[in-house]
């Protein structure tokens, strides 16, 4: 599993940094940022 992931994260780099980088990155970390607010407030009631 862990080859298949790095496979997967290697040629991923350089495309994203010549297409663009800038929302790639905050958009993943949103949504998990999201994900958690929701998981905390729906296990907090």
């Amino acid at each position: 599993m862990t080859a298949s992931v790095q496979q997967a994260v290697e040629p991923q780099s350089p495309p994203v940094d010549e297409e663009a980088p800038s929302w790639q990155t905050p958009d993943f970390v949103v949504v998990e940022t999201a994900l958690e607010v929701t998981a905390y407030f729906l296990s907090d009631r």
